[in-house]
């Protein structure tokens, strides 16, 4: 701190002196005006204490954690071992020391798998992975209801039936003819006809009320060919190849499929859908050959 001397002139001479903060000295030498010398000194002394105060300032530094402080006082300073560090030396701060909204803490704290209060639910899940599953008094399953056997084949009919349907089938070409006549490549004669009587036998039979209409087919051959149920029957738009393999759709009573000698006879059956009416005419196609019939009247 400098020193300062007031110095006052006059008739006679007085000198005060005063040292102030041990480094401030103040003199004056006055002899009438010692009112305004008083003055002076009150004012000079004022000046010399309070330069001598030290000027406010803020501490910053570091704590162990990284966090960063500004106080105004060394009592404020918010942890122990805290490093004092000028306000143009503070390190860079971190993104992970960033202060974060109160509410995401709390969140984050509330997923963390190592949360204890997690641990406890976690621990549960184990335990009961873990533990052997319950013993349950099983009672033996019963046999499961089997229903009533499905018939796949054809209805065997005695010989009386057999004549009495391909009686059938002939006479009713007399009245309603509907038949393939023998060609140069097959010796093959094919009738159709429908009879009411069989086709109630075979609606009993496979135990289906719902069964479509049934036609009865005769194969006779004039000669040794192969014979196929190849049949295609169209009517409207509704276009129906019977499967050989399904007896509920076409069935052989006598005979067989495949290659007949000359003279052998084969009566089969047809089971056409619901949808088509006999007594409309209907597209008849086996192999390529096609006729027009209605087996009804």
């Amino acid at each position: 701190m400098s020193r300062m001397e007031l110095q006052l002139r006059n008739l006679q001479k007085l000198e005060f002196a005063l040292d102030l903060a041990s480094n401030c000295r103040i003199s004056m030498h006055s002899h009438d005006f010692l009112q305004r010398g008083l003055r002076l000194f009150r004012t000079a002394a004022l000046t010399c204490l309070l330069g001598a105060l030290p000027a406010a300032a803020s501490i910053t530094g570091v704590c162990p954690d990284g966090s960063m402080f500004i106080v105004n006082r060394e009592a404020d300073i918010p942890c122990p071992d805290a490093k004092q560090v000028d306000p143009h030396d503070m390190p860079p701060i971190r993104p992970a020391y960033l202060p974060r909204p109160h509410a995401w803490q709390i969140f984050q704290t509330q997923q963390d798998p190592n949360n204890p209060y997690n641990l406890v639910d976690r621990a549960r899940e184990v335990r009961e992975a873990a533990a052997p599953p319950p013993q349950e008094n099983h009672r033996p399953a019963l046999p499961p209801i089997s229903a009533a056997p499905e018939t796949t084949t054809p209805p065997r009919l005695d010989d009386a039936e057999l004549r009495d349907l391909a009686l059938i089938v002939g006479l009713s070409q007399d009245r309603l003819p509907a038949g393939f006549e023998p060609g140069p490549q097959r010796a093959l004669r094919v009738d159709f006809a429908h009879s009411r009587a069989f086709e109630a036998r075979l609606r009993e039979h496979f135990t289906d009320p719902a069964l479509g209409p049934v036609v009865v087919f005769s194969v006779r051959a004039e000669a040794a060919s192969d014979f196929r149920a190849n049949f295609t029957f169209v009517q409207g738009h509704v276009a129906y190849h019977p499967d050989p393999g399904d007896s509920q759709q076409l069935g052989i009573l006598a005979g067989a499929l495949g290659t007949l000698a000359d003279g052998d006879h084969l009566l089969g059956y047809l089971v056409l859908p619901a949808k088509v009416d006999l007594s409309q005419p209907t597209d008849v196609y086996w192999n390529d050959r096609r006729i027009s019939v209605a087996l009804l009247r």
